[in-house]
């Protein structure tokens, strides 16, 4: 294989620029060329508003000042138009038009799914984890990863001390979409007195007595952590009654909307007698220059994956466990939910007491 195409795609995450980086250095090392495909799969069908701009020569000089930047000089975008397969067929043209013989896509699971669909019609792919969520299940970490985990510690500590200066309940919503993991992880490092996962039920009434208790140890201040996905394992809760019962006036659910942290704030403070407050991180969490270890992952993967494309390998994600790099079949990990770790959770059940 002598020419490859690289893309980003969904989500950004910090270190995205670092792995690749290093595909287009280790391929260039090799003798191989490298094409940037801008704006993920919308560029590979050549979607985008700048469709003459998709499609990009990358050499040393392009890549020799982004190993510290964070989100992706590729540009990125979720594309629900990928889906269809002559879409699809459109893609391999237009990579086969370019004389680019394999690809290497970095994302999460979304991505993760383009790539093999490429791949089952015989267009040579790797995929590279690139996600805050480390929601895929086979790798130890994503990239992008650990920077968003000290993101977030960084901004709990910051709201701890003002909750601790008001005697303060704080809600801190973060990303992760159907996984706990970053809240896990960031709530045992702060020392959150409850972290809520989708992974684990949970119910109102038990927060709440939880902040009782510790307002009867004298402990004023609270820091709960909860994960954006959390309300799919919440306990069932008669909102309207509660209301009614505690002479509120929350505003009433829609039948398709979910619970939130602001309406979590208000039923707590009303249930306990604190104040409390709510923040959700949001994009925050996505930003900054990445952490050495993202940047590390991100350079090792980066260069597994241009070693199996050369080498005639396709139809893997590479990955990290235990420290060493591999690689794994797309069906075993596509469409694969993570499973966190129990000992960590018990761990952080014990240490919030």
């Amino acid at each position: 294989m002598r020419r490859i195409g690289i893309l980003t795609s969904g989500g950004d995450a910090p270190g995205m620029n670092a792995a690749v980086r290093a595909v287009v250095r280790t391929a260039l090392y090799f003798g191989m060329s490298v094409v940037g495909v801008k704006r993920g799969y919308n560029g590979l069908m050549r979607l985008s508003r700048n469709a003459d701009d998709d499609f990009e020569e990358l050499n040393l000089r392009k890549v020799g000042d982004i190993i510290h930047r964070g989100g992706t000089f590729l540009k990125t975008a979720r594309c629900e138009e990928f889906l269809k397969s002559e879409n699809q067929r459109r893609a391999i043209d237009n990579l086969r038009k370019l004389g680019i013989e394999g690809l290497i896509c970095i994302g999460g699971d979304g991505t993760f799914a383009g790539a093999g669909k490429l791949n089952d019609m015989g267009f040579p792919t790797i995929a590279i984890p690139g996600t805050i969520d480390n929601d895929l299940p086979y790798s130890d970490a994503s990239i992008g990863y650990d920077t968003a985990l000290n993101t977030i510690c960084e901004n709990i500590n910051r709201i701890r001390e003002t909750s601790m200066s008001h005697d303060r309940v704080s809600i801190i919503e973060v990303m992760g979409r159907h996984c706990g993991d970053l809240a896990l992880n960031s709530g045992l490092a702060c020392g959150a007195e409850s972290i809520l996962m989708p992974e684990v039920p949970w119910s109102i009434d038990g927060v709440a007595e939880k902040i009782i208790s510790s307002i009867d140890k004298g402990k004023m201040t609270s820091i709960i952590v909860v994960a954006e996905g959390a309300w799919d394992s919440m306990a069932p809760f008669d909102l309207d009654e509660f209301s009614h019962s505690m002479g509120l006036m929350l505003p009433p659910l829609m039948p398709d909307e979910k619970f939130n942290s602001q309406l979590l704030a208000h039923v707590l403070q009303a249930a306990t007698g604190q104040e409390t407050r709510s923040t959700v991180l949001g994009y925050l969490q996505r930003g900054g220059s990445p952490t050495a270890a993202d940047r590390n992952l991100a350079s090792r993967l980066g260069a597994h994956a241009v070693e199996l494309l050369r080498d005639g390998i396709s139809g893997c994600a590479v990955g990290i466990r235990d420290n060493h790099v591999i690689s794994e079949p797309y069906e075993n990990v596509i469409g694969r939910k993570r499973t966190l770790n129990a000992d960590v959770i018990r761990l952080s059940e014990i240490l919030s007491m």
